[in-house]
């Protein structure tokens, strides 16, 4: 497909996980090797681990290679236009509800997100019919994963949640890589470094004085460092990192909301509380009643 072309998009509700058809591997026995032409009725993903797939689907051509993907909507026509000797993953699902829908740029507004102590709740997900994924490696693993669980265990629950799970990841991994800037590997390693010291000292009162200290940095230079490549300050990162274990000792220990705070490193109970109730939109005690 011409580059300078709009790449369409697809649409889909996650109130209900997706449905898993049928998946699989195929290797093209030759290189004269070329897709049959048919209309599915359910959508199908093709992930190319291995050459070039030349498929046309409708009255596009597309080029998925090595590290791409192409998820086919139904009743669309597609049929191979150019001998592919390749290798790829063909992973066959459904919706639950709606119909077979293309966006434009527009949707980004059907794609709501509500951020909960940073982490985002994705109620429609959107995904462009093809493109390029920029950790293939995961994908691989994740197919690997849905495959061997399908014979294993035989749970169709399963393998729906296994779909819904794969399409989310590649879905994260193209967001990241429109957000998140590229920096350089020392600065990246510095940052993942970072959130292992706030994790290492979760139950202390740690500051950003003192990690910025640690790694030999300003403070404010380190924040912005930080911050460029998370989303969130050195001091953002540390509350949201203490909630998130507060919520764990809430819902899973007896312990009480005071004791809770102490050992997360608030100073007190009145200011933890504060703190909880601004991430999480609840107290603690009605957090642990809910």
């Amino acid at each position: 497909m011409d580059g300078t072309e709009q790449t369409r998009e697809l649409i889909f509700n996650l109130d209900k996980p997706l449905i898993f058809n049928w998946a699989g591997e195929f290797k093209a026995p030759s290189a004269n090797w070329l897709h049959l032409t048919r209309t599915l009725y359910d959508y199908e993903f093709m992930f190319v681990t291995d050459g070039t797939l030349y498929i046309k689907a409708g009255e596009e051509e597309y080029i998925i290679s090595e590290g791409s993907y192409i998820i086919i909507p139904p009743l669309l026509v597609q049929q191979g236009y150019k001998p592919s000797r390749c290798t790829f993953y063909w992973l066959h699902f459904a919706q639950n509800e709606g119909e077979v829908m293309f966006y434009g740029s527009e949707c980004a507004d059907k794609e709501y997100r509500t951020c909960a102590n940073g982490q985002l709740r994705t109620e429609y997900l959107v995904l462009p019919m093809y493109g390029t994924v920029p950790s293939p490696g995961r994908i691989t693993v994740m197919f690997r994963q849905l495959l061997d669980a399908e014979k294993r265990y035989q749970n169709k629950s399963y393998d729906d949640f296994y779909v819904t799970s794969l399409l989310l990841e590649l879905k994260s991994q193209l967001m990241e890589l429109n957000q998140r800037p590229v920096l350089p590997e020392t600065h990246n390693r510095l940052c993942n470094n970072i959130k292992d010291y706030i994790n290492w000292h979760i139950c202390e009162p740690v500051t950003v004085a003192e990690i910025a200290s640690y790694y030999g940095y300003n403070a404010r230079y380190l924040s912005a460092l930080f911050k460029e490549y998370t989303g969130f300050t050195i001091k953002d990162y540390i509350i949201n990192a203490k909630i998130i274990q507060a919520k764990k000792l809430l819902s899973g220990t007896g312990s009480t909301i005071t004791q809770i705070a102490y050992s997360m490193g608030f100073q007190d109970n009145h200011n933890f509380s504060k703190f909880f109730k601004k991430a999480t939109g609840l107290a603690p005690s009605e957090y642990r009643n809910k």
